[in-house]
Formats: structure tokens, sequence, C-alpha cells
């Protein structure tokens, strides 16, 4: 920024400039002499001490005329009130520039150093510059007080250009527009008026003045050599040889307005400028007009209008001192009266303010009360009106109010699946960043980054897409640099077990184990610091969410190791999390453990663990409960379904099953479509499992027409593009739902549409990706392929099916998955009973009995009794024909 007073000399020498033409055309070298010298005094050279009155007058007559050149732009310039990006405009920059330079001189304190040695007003002898005997120097000063200005008001515009238009009437090139310069003119010479400590720079029009009250100039200019100081001598002398009624007229004031004389005098003394004749009718006039000013001031300081008894007695010396025409010491004794004022109220201000931040306190304190209620939203509005109270008298205090806000709006959302809720949690946490200094604060700014990556993990779950997750994992990465394991251990360990819940999340939406390898490996390390022995419930977390990881992990290896594993990992957090003293993370953990333990019995032959899935789901809907946890509540009767589904499958009644698809139901009134429409089809999904399962083992199609339209329903969100496998798995699905349909139909286009629906699910579900999902559907694909092959002639469908079903025991091993690999055997002994019969070959009967007795062998030691039953008959039917033909053949 331009030093203002250097700008300010420079106009200085070029209104001396000015002055000096006035001079040099009404006297000689003498006078200009003379006036150099008070030049000197007021601009400080020559060793002489500056003049600051004159100095700020000019300071405020170049802001004031620079804000009225801004005013007329803007009238026409809408465009410029307003700035692309939300960045700050040109009008708005500069006019704040000149709102914060015109207040800073209100605090410039003034130097008495130069002697009153000049009497009078001074006229605004600089109102027409055109008498400058030297044109060319004004219009380069001119030039150079325009530059100097405009290079200022740049400074502050940051990186903003200068309007052309506007530049253009700043200089005075606009027609009927004229100019910063000459307002600045007007406005210095109404400076120059009213400025009783401005010395004269226009000496030569107080030397007119002088001359026309009777002195001889030539005299007077003589004079002007031995000293500035001896100029006071001089003026008084001419004063005293006006018209001698003034005495009179003075004498008759005092008596009449109550004015002491040497009040008047003294006022007297400061009458006469060239632009108001000094005639005794125009003296009296002003004279009357400064004793009713006179006696209307004293009133007001005699008045007792402070209870301060000092102030009022300060005032009083003052109207003591003014009537003795002592107006130095009388300012002093109000400027004493003021500081000792300010000084209250800086004192009831401090008062003020501790007042304010306990209101804020209070009213902090019914927002606690408030989230105490489980009023989320009443409690984020009490802690919104604290931070509001507070403003930035303490920005600490006003981003604990606003974090407890943002808190609060997350509780919200969390606990009752109120989705805007949890965006203006994110608001308030990024408005709260962007107040924060990282360098400044950096531990609070990183704690800001890991709220707000909680946030975006919540609100990520429940979208359909990966965009809020992936914001989620930016902000915890972004904490990690400031929450250091060295610095703050267990902070670090927080963040990172908050960025392996991120990670899981979006492991468990790709079809890759890569994020899912990524979420352990942070749980793992959170469990370096998080020990049971120092911070047992956060390391129960950290095992809950572990074992979340290494379930995902597990769901898609062929393995169970990492399966068990997980079960490990949620009965270690169920040592510490209780349900006594966390009980709905003790509900969440039992959940979890549901469905890390159905898992594994859907992978085993007997129905142990699945019994203990559903027992698991049902400890934890103690707890959580719809009316507290609407999400969760619905969250668990949905995996508390598919325990049940899976149970039912082995069962040869419906009982199971009828349980499950109540539960899915109760599921789907909270896990709706719009709040949650992954969890949703999800649920649609399992719904058509029961339904599916269900028809199988009736007569009718009703179950199964509602089945489908489940899978349908699912399918509308669970999208190949958003969720490739999930999208899989519901082809695969529909595809059984559609199969199940044929059977029972004479038609074949349902059949048909099961075939097309499976081939579509093995683009997704590949072996390399998922070698266990990608035989279910090669056996699936071979029931379709076998249904539609019995009502063809020929055997090309049915060598097909035959194909799929030893395809799909490749990965569906005895070993790994005995009960599917059970069904698949079974499978496949009825397309090759069938191929037998059609071929009449005994071979292939031999083989379909071979299938089925495998089968059978598993199915009886896992109590599977409806598929003991089914493959029996199986067996059975098999074995007599087999025998028939060999009987045929032997005769």
């Amino acid at each position: 920024m331009a030093d203002p007073f250097t700008l300010s000399g420079l106009l200085l020498g070029g209104l001396s400039a000015i002055g000096y033409g006035v001079l040099a055309s009404r006297t000689d070298a003498l006078a200009c002499r003379f006036h150099r010298e008070v030049s000197n005094r007021i601009t400080g050279s020559g060793g002489l001490p500056r003049n600051n009155d004159a100095l700020k007058a000019m300071r405020l007559a170049q802001l004031q005329a620079l804000r009225q050149v801004l005013a007329e732009f803007a009238q026409g310039n809408v465009a410029a009130l307003s700035n692309p990006g939300g960045r700050p405009s040109f009008l708005s920059l500069g006019n704040g520039f000149v709102d914060r330079e015109l207040i800073s001189q209100i605090d410039i304190r003034i130097d008495d150093e130069v002697a009153n040695s000049l009497d009078g007003a001074v006229n605004a002898a600089i109102a027409n510059p055109l008498h400058d005997a030297n044109p060319a120097r004004f219009e380069a000063m001119r030039a150079q007080a325009e530059d100097a200005t405009l290079s200022e008001l740049a400074q502050q515009l940051d990186g903003i250009a200068i309007p052309e238009s506007f530049l253009k009437r700043f200089r005075g090139e606009v027609e009927g527009v004229k100019g910063w310069f000459a307002s600045f003119r007007l406005f210095l010479a109404e400076q120059v008026k009213t400025n009783e400590k401005f010395l004269a720079i226009f000496t030569a029009e107080k030397l007119v003045s002088l001359e026309e009250l009777g002195l001889e100039s030539r005299e007077l200019l003589e004079g002007l050599e031995e000293s500035v100081a001896g100029l006071r001598h001089r003026i008084d002398r001419g004063f005293a040889g006006v018209d001698t009624k003034l005495d009179a007229m003075m004498a008759m004031l005092s008596a009449k307005k109550g004015v002491p004389l040497p009040v008047l005098a003294a006022i007297l003394r400061r009458l006469g400028s060239p632009s108001v004749p000094l005639d005794p009718a125009a003296i009296e006039a002003r004279l009357r007009a400064k004793a009713d000013e006179f006696v209307e001031l004293q009133e007001r300081l005699n008045r007792l209008t402070n209870d301060d008894p000092k102030v009022q007695h300060l005032r009083q010396e003052a109207a003591a001192l003014m009537a003795t025409a002592d107006f130095r010491a009388a300012d002093a004794r109000l400027e004493e009266a003021e500081t000792r004022d300010l000084e209250v109220v800086e004192e009831l201000e401090d008062a003020a303010t501790r007042r304010r931040l306990s209101a804020a306190e209070t009213r902090a304190d019914r927002g606690a009360a408030a989230r105490l209620k489980l009023d989320y939203y009443g409690a984020a509005a009490h802690f919104e009106e604290a931070a509001r109270i507070v403003g930035e008298r303490d920005p600490t205090a006003r981003r604990g109010y606003l974090l407890s806000q943002a808190l609060a709006l997350y509780a919200q959302g969390n606990e009752l699946g109120d989705n805007p809720a949890l965006l203006a949690a994110i608001r308030v946490y990024r408005a709260i960043l962007a107040n924060v200094d990282r360098k400044d604060r950096p531990l609070d700014w990183a704690e800001t980054e890991n709220d707000l990556g909680a946030a975006l993990s919540i609100l990520g779950e429940r979208e359909a897409g990966s965009e809020r997750l992936e914001q989620a994992v930016v902000a915890y990465r972004a904490a990690l640099e400031e929450l250091t394991r060295e610095r703050v251990p267990l902070d670090w360990a927080r963040t990172q077990n908050n960025l392996g819940i991120a990670l899981w999340m979006l492991g468990e939406r790709e079809s890759g184990t890569e994020r899912l390898g990524e979420a352990v490996a942070a749980f793992r390390a959170a469990l370096e610091e998080r020990t049971r022995e120092r911070v047992p419930l956060d390391w129960a977390t950290s095992q809950n969410n572990l074992g979340n990881a290494l379930w995902a992990l597990g769901e898609r290896e062929t393995g169970t190791e990492r399966l068990e594993e997980a079960v490990a990992a949620y009965r270690a957090a169920l040592e510490e999390c209780t349900r006594e003293r966390m009980p709905l993370h003790w509900a969440t953990t039992q959940n979890n453990l549901g469905t890390a333990l159905q898992t594994l019995g859907e992978r085993e032959s007997d129905t142990e663990r699945l019994e203990q899935a559903a027992a698991a789901y049902r400890a934890a809907l103690e707890e959580r409960t719809r009316e507290r946890v609407p999400l969760d509540w619905a969250t668990t009767q949905n995996n508390l379904g598919t325990a049940l589904t899976a149970f039912g499958m082995r069962e040869s009644g419906t009982e199971r099953l009828e349980q499950a698809v109540v539960a899915y139901r109760a599921a789907l009134e909270e896990l709706t479509r719009e709040r949650v429409p992954l969890d949703w089809a999800r649920t649609q999904n399992n719904l058509g499992n029961a339904l599916r399962t269900l028809g199988e083992r009736e007569s009718g199609t009703e179950r199964l027409e509602e089945a489908v339209a489940a899978y349908r329903a699912a399918l509308e969100e669970r999208t190949r593009e958003r969720v490739p496998l999930e999208w899989a798995m519901t082809q695969s699905n529909l595809g059984n739902a559609l199969q199940t349909l044929g059977e029972r139909e004479s038609g074949t286009e349902q059949l048909e549409e099961a075939i097309s629906a499976f081939h579509a699910a093995l683009e997704e579900r590949t072996r390399e990706r998922v070698p266990l999902d990608w035989a279910t559907t090669q056996n699936n694909l071979g029931n379709a392929l076998q249904t539609l092959g019995k009502r063809e002639s020929g055997t090309e469908l049915l060598e097909q099916a035959a194909a799929a079903y030893r395809a799909a025991l490749e990965e569906r091993t005895r070993e790994r998955v005995p009960l599917n690999w059970a069904m698949t055997q079974n499978n496949l002994g009825s397309a090759l009973e069938i191929l037998g019969k059609r071929e009449k070959s005994t071979k292939r009967l031999e083989e379909a009995v071979a299938a089925y007795r495998a089968a059978l062998e598993v199915f009886e030691a896992s109590d599977a009794t409806h598929y003991v039953e089914g493959t029996s008959r199986n067996l059975t039917r098999a074995l007599a024909l087999l025998q028939q033909w060999r009987s045929e053949n032997s005769q």
C-alpha cells in the first residue's frame, strides 16, 4: 500500500504550486519566499516539524473524492457489484478499502506543533487552478496524484483489475463527469475552511484580505523577512485598526447573551475570510451566531448527563475555562472526561462479553439437555444459537458449539436414519474447516476432518454410489497427516479404525478384495495402540470392525479361515462390549457375529452354526428396537430372515421359511428405497429367496410369482454398473425362480428367460473372481437346462446340463461346502437318469445312482430331512429302473 503521508506530501507540493501561481500575479519574490517558509512548516521540510493537521486534511480529501467516484461508477455498473465464483467484487473491495481508511483517520491525533500565527478563515483558492502560472507543472502534479491514488487502490483488489470504464471516470475523461482530482480539490477546500489549525498555504489571498482592512501590503511584506513569528503581531495590529464600533458591539453582545468579553474577542480574532466581507455588520452577525453556540455549549457542559462525578466535574471545569477564552485548557479537560468515559465503556463491554459468554454456555447446556432426551434437532438448534451468541468474541468456544451442533445432527442421522440431518452435519463440518487454520491449529483441523469422515461414511453407506465413501477415505487420510502415532497415539488409532470402516464399506461394493485387505490392515494397525489393557471398549470396537472386514473377505474366498477369524474377533469384542455397559454396541456385535456364523453354517453340513446365528440375531433385537434405531433394527430383521431361510432350506416343513418372509417384510418397513436404496434392494433379493423356496414346496405359483417380482424390484437398484456382483447374484436368483415357474407351466418362455438370467450372471460371477458363486450359478444353469431338456426329444440340452453340474463340482467340493456339493450331485444324478432313459444306457443310470448315493450320504449326515426324502426317492426310482433293465437284458 502506498504511504498516505507520502501522497499527501505530493499533494501539498502540488497545491503549493497552485498557490505560487496566484501569489505571483499579485506580489513579488518577497511574498513567494514567505509562502515557501509557511509551506515548509506544513510539510516538515527544512528541519521544521510536520503539521499533521494539514496531512490529515489532504488524506481525508483524497479518500472522500475516491468514494464519490466509486459511488458514481456503481450507479451505472451493476455487474461490478458481483464477481463469478463467489469472490469479492471490484466495488466491494474498493469501498471496503475506503471505509477502513476513513475510519482509521478518526484515531489520528493532531500535534500542536505550529502556532496559530495567521488568524481568520482560509479561502479555497484552489477552486480554480487555471490561475496557475505554470499549467504544465500543475498537470504533472495532478497526474502523479492520480497515479498514486490508483496504485494504492489496486493493491487492495486481490488481483482484480480496475475496470477501464472506472479509470475513464476517475480521470474525468467521461463527458459530464468531473473526475477524482476535481472532487479532491472541492473536498480539500472544505477541509481548509473548517480546520482551525491548518496553516495558510495560500498566503497571497491572506495578504489581499489584510490589504482590504487598510494595511499597506508593501510595509507588511517587508516585515515578513524578519520571521514567521512576527506575523502574529502585524495581524493583531491590523485587527486593532478595524472599526472601533467592534468594541461597543462586543460589549452589547456580552451583556445581552451573557458571553464573557474575552470569549468574544477570541472568536473575533478568528473571523475574517476573503469570501466573507469584514465589515461591522457581517462581523456582528457572525459574533451573534457564535455567541448563541457558546451559550448552548455552556448549557450542555453544565447539564448533569453523567452519573460519574469526576466526568461531570471535568465538564464543568471545561465550561469555566471556556468562559475565560482558554479553549486549549478546556479541550484538555474534555479530552480527560472522554478518556474516563471510554475506560468505563471498556469495563462495561468486558462485563457484557462475560455475560454473553455465560449466556452462550447456558444455551449450550439446553442443547445438552435436548440431546440427552434424543431431541437431536432441538439440540442442534441450541448449539447453533450458542455459537451465534458468542460470535467472534471467543473463536475457540464458538468452534466447540458448532462441533456440538454437527455432532447432534450426526446423531440424528446415524441413529434415526435421517439423511438430511447427515447432510446438514457435513455442511457444518465443512464450514468449521473453512475457518480453522491448519498451521495454527493442526490437531483441531485434523479432528474436524475425522468427524467429517464419519458423517460421510454413514451417508455413503446408505447411498447407491460410492462418492461419499471415497470422500470419507480422503478426509480420514488427511486427518492422519496431523494425528500421527508419535504425537497422539490413541487419536491416530481411532482414525485408523474409522478409515478401516470406510474402506470396508467400499470393498463390499467392489468385486475385488483390495479395499477389504486395506481395511483389515487399518483395523490391525488401530489395535496396536487400542489395547485391551489401555482402552478396553475401544479395543472391543476395533475387534468388531476387524471381524466385519474378515467376514467380507471370507465370503469371497473358498476356505473358511477368514470366517473363523471373524467369529473369533466378534467373540473377543463381546468380552468387553457387554450388554450392561454398551447395549447398542453389544447388539451390533451380536448381529455381526450372527452374520459370520450364518456364512459358516451355509458351508457346513450340520445346522449348529445356523442355530447360533439365529440366536445371535434375536439377542441383537432385544436392544436394536425399531423405536430406538429403526435402520439397525431393520438390518438385523433382514439378517435374521437370511438365517431362517438357510435353516428352512434344510428342513422339510415351511415354518422357518414363513418366519423368514415375516422378518424380511418387517425390515422393508424401514429399509425403504428412498432412504437406503441398496439395502432395500438387498432385502428384496432376500425376500425373493424365501418366497422362491416356499414356492418350490407348494403346489401353486403365487409364491414363485411374488419371488420373481421381488428379484426384479431389487434389480432396479442393483444395477451391473453400480454393484456388479450383487447384480449377478440377483440375476442368478431370478433365474432360479423363473426355472421353477417354468417347470409348472406348459410353455418354455419362463425357462428360456431363466437360462438367459444365468448366462448374464456368469458374465460377472467368474470362476477367478468368485469361485463358489460361479459354481452356484453353474448348478442353477444346469437345473434350467435340465428342465427345458426334459421337454425336448433330443439330448443336447441335457448334455449341457450335465456339463454345467460337473463344472460346478470343480469348486463345490465335499470338503469345502458339503451340502452344496450334495445338492449338485443330486442334480447331476437327475440329468444322468433322464439321459439314461433316452439313450437306453445302463451306464448313464449307474452314474446317476452313484451321484444320488453320494448326495444322500451328506444329507443324512447333516440331518437335512427335506433333501434326504427327495434324494431317497430319486435313488429308489433309478435303482428300480436299473434293476428292470438288467433283468430284461439277462433274459
